[in-house]
């Protein structure tokens, strides 16, 4: 891997670290669905389960994946950060199973 690649990489982790800096594990898995054109809580089911760092994590991988492989941008994850609706940690796991609200 050439240093520029690497750079891009370490300028892109960087970015989608600071978008994402002040997001629950629920939110990050709803715009990882929202970027995948997804239903919203598609990846909050497949997370439910997971401690809230292992599911930011996968999340935040599978973010950085979709940016490195062009599938979206990081503007447009900022674009679906501000035009969505999001549920909060509670909603999230009351729409997924009232039994784990």
């Amino acid at each position: 891997m050439s240093n520029t690649c690497q750079d891009n990489q370490s300028t892109t982790n960087i970015s989608l670290a600071q978008l994402t800096q002040q997001l629950d594990a629920m939110h990050i898995a709803q715009l990882t669905s929202f970027a995948y054109g997804l239903p919203p809580l598609y990846f909050c089911r497949e997370y439910l389960e997971q401690d809230e760092q292992t599911a930011i994590s996968h999340c935040l991988q599978r973010l950085e994946n979709g940016i490195s492989n062009q599938d979206f941008t990081l503007d447009r994850l900022a674009v679906l950060l501000a035009e969505n609706d999001y549920y909060d940690d509670y909603e999230a796991r009351l729409r997924l199973g009232p039994e784990l609200a």
